[in-house]
């Protein structure tokens, strides 16, 4: 049994394995062996297999894609526990012996997005530009979504973990429903589907 984000997933027995490597810069010199002078963690990978079941499976399956797709922060709670990770791959299976469900094999790889910054003409100041702060009375901190933001990321930005998702959402939940509905969505899949340019309070 696994999770990623809030879905539930049936992993194999056998169904989890992770890579953990490093890499390494070789430099040869003119006796002896090689130098090195850095060394450097890889991010960890981790490899999942196994099935999809229930009534709601295929909403399951369609919600991962989406995931995958938009590039979008997942959690996965197993035996191992990676954050800040990406659907690297997602492939199903229908077999005649899973009844209403599907098997799948996933891999999943940890990441750490580049904010692209610039240069405030008025002010001199480099500005991160992944960081759209609005402030209202001193007090009040609000974001402008952009393009990829989730409510994953924002938790991790602004508070340093994603377990502040639900908090986020449950302050922003009517201006973020009204948002996906104005954009065709029937919703946002409690707060999965963000549009960029919409104006989220950070409590």
């Amino acid at each position: 049994m696994a999770y990623i984000n809030q879905y539930y997933l049936f992993v194999d027995s056998d169904g989890e394995s992770t890579n953990r490597s490093i890499n390494i810069s070789d430099h040869p010199v003119e006796e002896g062996m090689v130098i090195t002078d850095n060394v450097k963690r890889e991010p960890l990978e981790i490899s999942i297999s196994g099935k999809l079941v229930g009534t709601d499976a295929e909403t399951i399956k369609n919600n991962l894609i989406a995931l995958m797709n938009k590039g979008s922060y997942v959690r996965y709670i197993g035996k191992e526990i990676l954050s800040n990770a990406v659907i690297l791959s997602f492939n199903t299976n229908r077999d005649i012996s899973i009844s209403g469900g599907m098997s799948f094999d996933m891999t999943i790889r940890e990441i750490r997005v580049a904010q692209s910054a610039y240069r405030d003409v008025a002010t001199g100041k480099t500005i991160k530009s992944g960081v759209q702060q609005i402030i209202k009375n001193n007090n009040d901190v609000y974001h402008t979504v952009k393009d990829g933001d989730t409510l994953y990321s924002l938790s991790i930005m602004y508070y340093g973990s994603d377990m502040g998702y639900v908090k986020l959402y449950e302050a922003n939940s009517d201006i973020i429903e009204h948002s996906a509905k104005e954009a065709g969505y029937t919703s946002s899949n409690g707060g999965h589907i963000l549009i960029a340019g919409t104006q989220l309070f950070i409590p």
